[in-house]
């Protein structure tokens, strides 16, 4: 079923096709961020988590040379062969990379040491901005929701996400330098558009690791809704000890602890994510209404 892809049909010409856009009640979902340490992996696999728990089709695909989702899925890194290395650089097929992970309904192509090289060894391809996207045309119809993680910054591999993605999502650390990378991000993703010819829809940015004890935080937050209004989500992920403890038992937020503050956020980020990609690609049923506060911040249960 999943055969090999060699170099020179990764380097043809695209197909009149979007290798995109479909009918079918598909998302893939690109989680980017312009630096590392904004939270951007645990929002990929919690969030792929939430929405598995919310009983969907989920595949988180993990593009970090770290393999920092694959081993926060309970992968170890004897299991990693085959990765998203070899199906980008030796053409293999994604669907025989793809691996279940503990919870049901949430599966993962995992990362490798490899990804490093995919500059270098991807430079003289005409495409090779579309691997990626040829690459996860055939999981589409497998899966109802593809999360891909994505390294810090706008090289080769996160552009690749971004052209396969049908949107993407900026996690965000309330700071005073957040403003300015987020501006400078939305703006490299908009070249890439028009310099791939794709529409990556830009669903909004998540603020992560919260803690609305400190003072500078919220200024922060206020600052970063007056700029970007209603691009910023209303949910907003909290510090939580049990958050940064599930990635070294092998499993997500949901498997460590249900009932914890971390696994209410992304319930809820869960809920607002399906309704933006509603709302902006047409896709699946409305989900709840997120309930806001007078700040626009989600009205959190806790």
């Amino acid at each position: 079923m999943y055969g090999q892809t060699t170099a020179a049909q990764r380097d043809a010409p695209d197909s009149p096709r979007d290798y995109r856009l479909s009918e079918s009640p598909h998302a893939t979902t690109a989680v980017v961020s312009a630096k590392g340490g904004v939270g951007k992996t645990t929002t990929a696999v919690n969030l792929g988590a939430a929405l598995a728990v919310r009983g969907h089709t989920v595949l988180v695909v993990d593009l970090d040379c770290q393999a920092s989702a694959s081993l926060s899925l309970g992968l170890k890194r004897h299991q990693l062969a085959p990765s998203a290395a070899d199906v980008l650089l030796r053409g293999e097929a994604a669907g025989a990379a793809v691996r279940p992970t503990k919870l049901a309904g949430l599966w993962v192509l995992p990362a490798s040491a490899d990804l490093a090289s995919v500059e270098s060894d991807l430079a003289s391809l005409r495409t090779k901005e579309r691997v990626l996207a040829r690459a996860l045309e055939p999981l589409r119809e497998r899966f109802e929701h593809i999360v891909i993680d994505c390294p810090p910054g706008m090289g080769l591999l996160s552009r690749n996400a971004l052209v396969a993605a049908d949107a993407y999502l900026v996690p965000v650390v309330p700071h005073y330098l957040a403003v300015e990378g987020l501006e400078n991000l939305v703006q490299a993703v908009a070249r890439l558009d028009f310099r791939a010819q794709s529409r990556t829809q830009f669903l909004g940015v998540v603020p992560t690791m919260v803690d609305l004890r400190l003072k500078t935080v919220k200024q922060y937050l206020e600052a970063i809704r007056a700029t970007f209004g209603q691009s910023v989500f209303c949910v907003e992920v909290r510090t939580n000890a049990r958050l940064a403890e599930a990635p070294a038992l092998g499993g997500t937020i949901f498997e460590h602890d249900p009932d914890c503050v971390g696994a209410d956020c992304h319930r809820l980020l869960a809920e607002e994510f399906l309704l933006r990609l509603q709302q902006t690609l047409g896709i699946g049923t409305p989900a709840e209404e997120v309930v806001t506060a007078a700040d626009g911040s989600a009205a959190l249960p806790f």
